[in-house]
């Protein structure tokens, strides 16, 4: 049975608004995105029930002062891997939810002066490579937060505080540190996989396969 056009256009809509890429987009390239998207979220959806729901209460110190776990932890991680990476994922969500309004936007049958003008093949073809550079930029981005929170790409078990509410010499260990590790570990190469897609788009554009004259 053949797809009318009416459901083949709002199929073309929900790969964009799960993908956040244009539909000048290959198919391949807003599935796999569209695919990395429910990756992500169920990441997070695991990680938020069996490792960072109580992940202080994880982080265990040799002191016995009454401020100094929760200070160290702090010092430790002054922002969690999960409120970072869902941060990510509503930035996404908002990155996709505007190309998508643009998809529609360019795609009505009346047309305003600015519609006709952003249907011309050149312009689109710009605007599909800004928007496959931005969602690069917000990959890169989370990356390098995380990198430089975490001071590399694996959180250490065991650490020294320094905070002044503790006695010296106090020693913090994190028992989920190897499940985080993991979790982390894991969004982050959804990312780089996410970027290297975009990138491999820009690359295959159709501003490349088809130049306008």
């Amino acid at each position: 049975m053949a797809m009318s056009p009416e459901m083949f256009q709002e199929l073309e809509t929900m790969t964009c608004l799960l993908s956040g890429a244009s539909q000048l987009t290959s198919r391949i390239g807003r599935v796999s995105l569209a695919a990395f998207f429910f990756v992500r979220f169920g990441i997070l959806a695991v990680g938020a029930r069996s490792i960072w729901m109580e992940e202080e209460k994880s982080f265990i110190c040799n002191s016995s002062q009454l401020l100094c776990a929760p200070s160290c932890f702090d010092e430790f991680s002054p922002i969690s891997s999960f409120n970072l990476f869902a941060l990510q994922l509503v930035v996404l969500i908002t990155h996709a939810l505007s190309v998508t309004c643009w998809n529609r936007s360019t795609n009505q049958a009346a047309e305003t002066q600015l519609q006709a003008y952003l249907r011309g093949r050149k312009v689109q073809v710009v605007l599909h490579i800004l928007c496959l550079l931005s969602r690069v930029v917000i990959e890169g981005i989370f990356i390098f937060t995380y990198y430089e929170m975490s001071g590399g790409f694996l959180h250490p078990a065991v650490t020294k505080c320094h905070t002044q509410l503790c006695e010296k010499n106090v020693i913090c260990t994190d028992l989920n540190s190897f499940s985080k590790n993991v979790f982390s570990l894991g969004l982050c190469a959804v990312s780089v996989l996410s970027i290297l897609i975009c990138l491999m788009e820009v690359v295959i554009s159709p501003l490349h396969r088809h130049p306008p004259k």
